[in-house]
Order: C-alpha cells, then structure tokens, then sequence
C-alpha cells in the first residue's frame, strides 16, 4: 500500500473549544450515515451527532467511528478472502453477422 505522507499540523491550528464548521458538520453526518450502515453489533458509540459542538468533541467522534469502520474492513476482508470464489465461465457469443449478406441480397431483387 503506497504511503502518504501528511505534514504536521501547528498546536495553535486545533483549538478543541472552538464551534464545529459546515465542513465538520458535514463529516459528521457522513460518519454517522456509514456508523449506521455496520451491523447493530459493532455499532457502539450511541453518540448523536445533534449533540457535538466543539471541535474537540468532534474529534473524539470522528475517532471512534474510524476505528470501528477500519474495524469492520479488516473483518470483511478477511470474510471475503476466504469465501472467495472462483471467476465463473462464461459462454461466448456468436461472432456477429457482417451484415454482406444482406446487401447482396437486396441487389439481386
């Protein structure tokens, strides 16, 4: 898997008292919206996103829930490489008609 590398953010740009913005507002909802999607039994932060309203509290949400997502994509991973099939064999088509035929039968009528 290729790295990348991300540059280290300045103490002064985190400022967990601070109100969450739009963007932030926005990944919380995506988050929430695939918290949903993982089965009834790993979901387990019981966080409503209507209560988080600073930066810090975001944070620790948005943790949470990538961990549990990394989690659960481990697991299907290993699921589906064990379960995997073979690719099916599929029919070939016939070579499609040329459509010649047709011509020199309109020119012999």
């Amino acid at each position: 898997m290729r790295m990348i590398d991300v540059p280290a953010v300045e103490k002064e740009a985190y400022k967990p008292d601070r109100p969450i913005s739009g963007l932030i507002q926005m990944q919380l909802i995506h988050l929430s919206t695939a918290e949903q999607m993982l089965p009834p039994n790993i979901r387990r932060t019981g966080i409503n996103i209507a209560t988080l309203h600073t930066e810090g509290q975001a944070a620790e949400y948005i943790q949470k829930v990538t961990a549990l997502l990394h989690r659960a994509g481990k697991a299907k991973t290993k699921t589906t490489k064990k379960s995997a099939r073979k690719p099916r064999k599929t029919a070939k088509k016939p070579a499609a008609k040329s459509g010649k035929g047709r011509k020199a039968a309109k020119a012999r009528k």
